[in-house]
C-alpha cells in the first residue's frame, strides 16, 4: 500500500511540474509516462552526469558521501543504503530513491537540500535514463578515441564558391560549424602577417630578413608551405617548444623551499631542445622522461630524460624529516605525470575518492607506487647523479634510479593523504576507468609508462593534440587543458579533437607532422579581423571565424625585441645565464650566491636559458604571465596589468633594445625613413603613412628637447652614443624607437 501510494504521488508530483506536454508525449510501456517516441536514448556522460556533477558531487561524489551515497560510483548506486533504498533500480524510476527526494515537496527530503531544485527538463532527463535502464556511461575524455567522419560539401550559407576553401581536413571540421553559424571564414591574412605569425608560433622569434624576403619573393603556389618547412627545421624551433615543457616539468635552476640552492640540470633542459629539434615521436618522448632507465640498453641519453622527474622541490635545510620531504617529490610527480600527459587532477585523490572523477581514492596510490621505486633522497647532494658531456661542458645531473631487491618500497594507502595514517599495502595499478577492470596492470615504471604513452590510452593523444592547438590559437579546444573531467570546460569540437589525435597516432607521434597539418590550414591562415556577421554570432571566436590576436608569451616578448634589434644571440644550450635585471632582486640569505650580470653574447642569449630562482623568478618574465615553476604548470593565463607596460618602457632590456634598433636605422639622414625603417623592422609590415608621420614628429620634437643636453642625451642613447655626430638627433631614435617596442602590433601575434 505504501509503494503504491509513493507511485502515486510521484506521478502527480511529475504531472505538476513538467506540464501538459508530458501527458501529450508517446507513453513509454515500461513504466506509463511518457517522452517523444522518436527522441535517441539518453546518454548518461553527456545528459545526466553533467547534471549529478554540478548539483550532487559535492555531498554525494568522492570527497563526501553523505548517507553512505556517491554518485560517481556505478556500482555505490545500485546497491542498498543503509537506510534499505537504492539511490538507482535500474528501469523503474518509482523504486529510485534518487529520483524520489529530487522531485519531493518536502524540505526535510527534498535534494539538493540547498538552493533552487533541479530544472525539470534535468529532472525528465535523470527519469528517462532510469526508465531506460540506467546505462551507465563514462566522460567523453575517458572514452576510447575513434576516427571521426570528416564532413563533407559542408560549404555555409552564400558561400557555395568556398567549398574550395578548406586546405587540410582540419578546415573540413571548421567549416561545418561556421556553416551551422551561417558564417563564412575571415579570409587570408596577407603574406606579411602569416610570415611574421607562424615563425612566432613556431620559433617564438619573427623570421630573419633573408628567409622573410624570400618567401615574400616566392611566387610558387606551396611557398607558404617551403616557409613552415624553413621553420620547423630551424633549432629555434626546438627552444620554443621546450619552453612549454619546462613550465610543465617545473624545470628551474633552484631546488626551491627557503634555502632554494642551485642546482645543475640545465643539461635536462638542452635535451628537450634536441627532442623537438629532432622531432622525437611524442610516445617516445614521454616513455623516456618518466622511464628512460629502465629501457633495455638504455643510454646515457635515456636516462638524462628520466631528470624531468627530478626537477621537483628538494629541501636540503636542517632539521626536516628526509621521508616527509621525499613523499611530498613523490606526489608532486604523481600529479605532474597526469597533469601534463593526461589532463586529469589527479592530485585530488591524494586525500578522498575523486570529487568529480571516476577515480577512487585506492587507485591513487596504486598508481604511486610506480614511482615510489627510486633512489630520492631528499638531500639533494645524495641524490643520483649521472656525469654529462654536451657541447663541450660537462654537467652533473640528478636522474631517476629504480630501487632493487631488499631496498624495494611497500607502498601504503594513506588515510586522508597523511603519512601518520598509513593503511593496508597497494599494489601498483592503473585507474579502471582509463583501462577497464580486467585489464592486467603493467609490473614496472617503464610498463607503465608504455602504457600511458599508447594509442589505446584515450586521453594521451588528445592532450598533446589540445595542447597543440592552445599553443597556435591561445586556447584550446578543451578550454581547461589542465582538466579534461567531469568538472572541465569540455571540448568545443570533440570531433575536430578526435580527428587531430589520429593526425597525430597517423604520422606516428610526430609533432612536427601535427603543427603542419595545423598551420598550413586555411583556418590557420585567416586573417584576424572579424566582420560585423563573425562579431555578432561568433563574438568570442570560439567558432575560430578568424585568426585570434595575442599578446606574445614573456618569453618571446623578450626574445623579439633581441631578435629586431640586432642583439639575440642564437646560441644554442649550455649553462643558465644571467643578463640584466634590478638590483636588490636577490635576497640570498643561507649562501653567498649572486645575480651577476652575464657579458658578451650571454647577455642576450634567448630567454629559455635564463637562470631562475624559484624563490625569486626573473621580474620582468612575471609580468608578463610566466611562473616560478615551483609547480607544474599546465596553461598561462595571460593578463593586462600597468606594470608590463612599466616594465616595456624601463627594462634595461628593452632599453638596450630601443638602443641597437635606433643603430640600425640612423644612417638614414631622413628621420621619416628612420623612423619607418625601425617600424617595419620591428612589426615585420608595411608601416603605414599615419604610424610615420607621427613618430617623425615624435624625433623632431625629442631632437629638439636635447639639442645642446650631449650628457642627457649620452644617457638615452646608450649604444647609439658611439661614434655619433648627433647625439641629440640619436636620443631622439632611440625615444621612437622605445615607443615602437611598446606598439600593441609589436607585443601582438596577429
Amino acid at each position: 500500500m505504501r509503494k503504491a501510494t509513493f507511485a502515486l504521488g510521484l506521478a502527480i508530483t511529475g504531472l505538476l511540474a513538467f506540464g501538459a506536454e508530458w501527458v501529450a508525449t508517446n507513453v513509454n510501456p515500461r513504466e506509463g509516462r511518457g517522452w517523444p517516441r522518436s527522441s535517441p536514448r539518453v546518454d548518461f556522460a553527456s545528459d545526466v552526469l553533467p547534471t549529478l556533477a554540478s548539483r550532487c558531487f559535492r555531498c554525494h561524489g568522492g570527497v563526501r558521501e553523505m548517507a553512505g551515497l556517491n554518485l560517481s560510483d556505478e556500482v555505490r548506486v545500485t546497491t542498498p543504503l543503509k537506510s534499505g533504498n537504492v539511490a538507482i533500480q535500474p528501469s523503474n524510476p518509482a523504486q529510485s530513491e534518487l529520483l524520489a527526494r529530487i522531485v519531493s515537496n518536502d524540505p526535510d527530503r527534498r535534494m539538493p537540500p540547498d538552493g533552487a531544485p533541479l530544472e525539470p527538463a534535468d529532472v525528465r532527463m535523470i527519469e528517462r535514463w532510469i526508465a531506460e535502464g540506467a546505462e551507465w556511461g563514462t566522460h567523453w575524455a575517458f572514452r576510447p578515441r575513434t576516427d571521426p567522419a570528416v564532413p563533407e560539401n559542408a560549404a555555409p550559407v552564400r558561400a557555395e564558391s568556398l567549398e574550395s576553401w578548406p586546405r587540410t581536413e582540419t578546415d573540413r571540421f571548421i567549416l561545418a560549424r561556421l556553416s551551422q553559424a551561417k558564417l563564412i571564414p575571415a579570409p587570408e591574412a596577407d603574406r606579411e602577417t602569416l610570415a611574421r605569425r607562424v615563425a612566432l608560433d613556431l620559433t617564438g622569434v619573427p623570421p630573419d630578413e633573408a628567409l622573410r624576403a624570400a618567401f615574400l619573393a616566392d611566387t610558387r603556389p606551396d611557398a607558404y608551405e617551403h616557409f613552415v618547412e624553413a621553420l620547423l627545421a630551424n633549432p629555434a624551433y626546438g627552444e620554443r617548444f621546450a619552453r612549454i615543457w619546462l613550465d610543465l616539468a617545473r624545470y628551474a635552476d633552484t631546488q626551491g623551499y627557503e634555502k632554494d640552492d642551485q642546482r645543475d640540470i640545465w643539461a635536462w633542459r638542452d635535451w628537450v631542445i634536441d627532442a623537438f629539434n629532432a622531432d622525437m615521436p611524442y610516445d617516445m618522448f614521454a616513455v623516456r622522461l618518466l622511464a628512460g632507465d629502465q629501457l633495455p640498453d638504455a643510454t646515457d641519453e635515456d636516462r638524462l630524460a628520466t631528470a624531468f622527474h627530478r626537477n621537483t622541490l628538494t629541501n636540503t635545510e636542517g632539521g626536516t624529516d628526509d621521508e616527509e620531504f621525499r613523499m611530498a617529490a613523490v606526489f608532486d610527480r604523481v600529479s605532474t605525470t597526469w597533469q601534463s600527459f593526461l589532463g586529469v587532477t589527479f592530485q585530488c585523490v591524494q586525500c578522498h575518492g575523486h570529487p568529480y572523477d571516476p577515480i577512487a581514492h585506492r587507485e591513487y596510490y596504486g598508481f604511486l607506487a610506480y614511482l615510489n621505486q627510486t633512489e630520492d633522497a631528499d638531500r639533494g647532494d645524495d641524490a643520483p647523479r649521472m656525469e654529462v658531456h654536451r657541447r663541450g661542458m660537462k654537467s652533473s645531473v640528478p636522474v631517476l634510479r629504480e630501487l632493487v631487491g631488499d631496498a624495494r618500497r611497500k607502498t601504503n594507502l594513506l588515510v586522508r593523504g597523511s603519512l601518520k595514517s598509513p593503511a593496508e599495502e597497494v599494489a601498483p595499478t592503473l585507474p579502471a576507468m582509463l583501462v577497464g577492470r580486467d585489464v592486467a596492470a603493467p609490473a614496472d615504471r617503464l610498463g607503465m609508462a608504455r602504457w600511458l604513452a599508447s594509442r589505446d590510452n584515450p586521453l594521451f593523444a588528445r592532450v598533446a593534440a589540445n595542447r597543440a592547438w592552445e599553443t597556435l590559437f591561445g586556447r584550446g579546444i578543451v578550454e581547461t587543458s589542465e582538466d579534461f573531467g567531469v568538472m572541465g570546460s569540455g571540448a568545443s569540437d570533440q570531433a575536430l579533437l578526435d580527428h587531430l589525435a589520429g593526425v597525430l597516432i597517423a604520422r606516428d607521434f610526430s609533432m612536427k607532422a601535427l603543427l603542419r597539418e595545423i598551420v598550413t590550414s586555411a583556418t590557420y591562415r585567416q586573417s584576424s579581423v572579424p566582420s560585423a556577421e563573425a562579431l555578432a554570432r561568433d563574438p568570442d571566436n570560439r567558432l575560430w571565424s578568424r585568426a585570434p590576436r595575442l599578446r606574445l608569451e614573456a618569453e618571446s616578448i623578450r626574445d623579439t625585441a633581441l631578435a629586431v634589434s640586432g642583439l639575440l644571440s642564437r646560441k644554442l644550450g649550455g649553462p643558465p645565464v644571467m643578463p640584466p635585471q634590478p638590483e636588490g632582486v636577490w635576497q640570498v640569505v643561507y649562501s653567498g650566491s649572486a645575480w651577476t650580470t652575464s657579458v658578451g653574447e650571454d647577455r642576450y642569449r634567448r630567454a629559455i636559458y635564463t637562470f631562475l630562482r624559484r624563490s625569486s623568478p626573473y621580474p620582468s618574465f612575471l609580468a608578463f604571465d610566466a611562473t616560478s615553476r615551483e609547480t607544474c604548470t599546465v596553461r598561462r593565463i595571460r593578463t593586462n596589468t600597468p606594470l608590463a607596460a612599466l616594465v616595456m618602457l624601463n627594462d634595461p632590456v628593452y632599453l638596450e633594445a630601443a638602443q641597437a634598433l635606433a643603430v640600425l636605422a640612423r644612417g638614414e639622414a631622413d628621420d621619416a625613413v628612420a623612423v619607418r625603417s625601425m617600424l617595419e623592422r620591428a612589426l615585420g609590415r608595411t608601416a603605414l603613412r599615419e604610424e610615420v608621420a607621427r613618430l617623425a614628429t615624435l624625433v623632431g620634437a625629442e631632437r629638439a628637447r636635447y639639442a645642446g643636453r650631449d650628457d642627457l642625451a649620452r644617457t638615452l642613447a646608450g649604444r647609439a652614443a658611439e661614434g655619433s655626430t648627433d647625439l641629440a638627433r640619436d636620443a631622439a631614435l632611440v625615444a621612437a624607437a622605445n615607443v615602437i617596442l611598446n606598439l600593441d602590433d609589436f607585443l601582438t601575434r596577429s
